[in-house]
């Protein structure tokens, strides 16, 4: 364990240890003398040479001291090397304290959930929500311990919020298991999402194709188009722009809220966007990009028309457009035994741990002591 300053030009704020004491020389009880007639015939002699003294040692030495806790206080000194070995148990949301502690044993540990912030695990504190991204969890729980500190994780058999590898941590960790059955989840199927349509006059010639998109998508529902002078309504649709003008400021605004925006091959693209491919048909032809302005939309890279676009005809195009227009999330449930954390990871550095805030505690009562003692020695003044 070392001592080391972080901020070691704060050092010269010591200088103003020399303010107390002008102050105490400046302001030092002064002696005024006195003639007597029986003395006044009596010759004078030379007076002693006066030496430097202080009054109020104490209230001097308080100050002294609060201006040099203030100094340190800048220079933020922090300890280096402290040795934590105390265990730590991690316990995913799902699994409750009782049948994690009859698992694991009630052994001398820390006891924390596996969640943001890694709360402890107390009789009256709640369960955090049991979907959390256990994977990153982990690897954040790895990063904040020293490496010498042994960690135990109890998972559910069976839990969400895994990615598509397995975790890989400085340390081997004991892990455990408990048998719980798995919440049961909808199915991840998505509605055919519907299309708002503005459009000029080229723009109304590919009409034909996305009113077979969408009778594909809504049997009975009919298409809403409109003339690009016309606004579009409120709702969560996908807005698709067939015209040559420049996307409006408002479509945008709403495509950086997170709305699906989908633009003609015509429409002009800012020089300074980012493009990349999308969607492919079988024979490689480029038929959607991404545009990120910001914000993120998508463009055809060709007019909708079976002579520009042979995919069009393709029966599969409803569905693989919907699938670029709502890509599934990515699968996140698995069985906890097959992802038990491998070791082998570079440890993390610990940062060091900073003094500040028992350095502002000693700040404040000395702040309080020097303020008692200047009360008092005002109030010895008035008597």
């Amino acid at each position: 364990m070392s001592l080391l300053w972080l901020f070691p030009a704060g050092l010269a704020a010591l200088a103003a240890l020399l303010l107390p004491l002008l102050i105490h020389l400046a302001r030092r009880d002064q002696q005024q003398l006195i003639d007597f007639a029986a003395l006044r015939w009596l010759s004078a002699k030379p007076r002693p040479r006066r030496r430097i003294r202080f009054d109020e040692w104490p209230l001097l030495l308080v100050r002294l001291l609060l201006l040099a806790a203030l100094a340190l206080l800048l220079a933020r000194p922090a300890l280096d090397g402290l040795r934590d070995t105390e265990p730590r148990i991690a316990v995913l949301p799902g699994v409750t304290p009782a049948q994690a502690r009859a698992v694991a044993g009630t052994p001398p540990s820390q006891w924390l959930w596996l969640a943001p912030g890694f709360p402890r695990i107390g009789q009256d504190a709640p369960m955090p929500d049991a979907r959390q991204p256990v994977a990153s969890l982990l690897r954040e729980l790895d990063a904040s311990l020293p490496p010498d500190v042994p960690l135990t994780v109890i998972v559910p058999s069976v839990s969400q919020g895994w990615d598509a590898q397995r975790p890989r941590l400085s340390r081997t960790v004991r892990w455990l298991q408990v048998n719980v059955p798995p919440a049961g989840t909808a199915s991840a199927t998505h509605k055919p999402p519907r299309l708002q349509v503005r459009h000029d006059a080229d723009g109304a010639l590919q009409l034909r194709y996305l009113r077979a998109v969408n009778q594909a998508w809504h049997a009975e529902a009919v298409l809403d188009s409109a003339g690009d002078d016309q606004a579009f309504t409120e709702g969560d649709a996908v807005r698709v722009w067939l015209s040559s003008k420049p996307v409006p400021a408002g479509l945008l605004a709403w495509a950086g809220n997170g709305g699906t925006l989908l633009v003609d091959a015509r429409t002009p693209v800012p020089p300074q966007a980012q493009r990349s491919p999308l969607w492919h048909d079988d024979a490689g032809n480029l038929l959607l990009e991404q545009v990120n302005q910001p914000p993120r939309w998508l463009r055809w890279n060709a007019n909708l028309a079976a002579a520009s676009m042979p995919a069009l005809l393709d029966a599969r195009f409803p569905s693989q457009l919907q699938a670029r227009l709502q890509p599934p999330p990515a699968p996140g449930r698995a069985d906890a035994t097959s992802l038990r954390p491998d070791s082998g990871a570079p440890a993390y550095p610990q940062p060091a741990r900073e003094l500040a805030p028992w350095l502002v505690l000693t700040v404040a009562l000395l702040f309080l002591l020097e303020r008692w003692l200047a009360s008092a020695r005002r109030r010895r003044g008035q008597a």
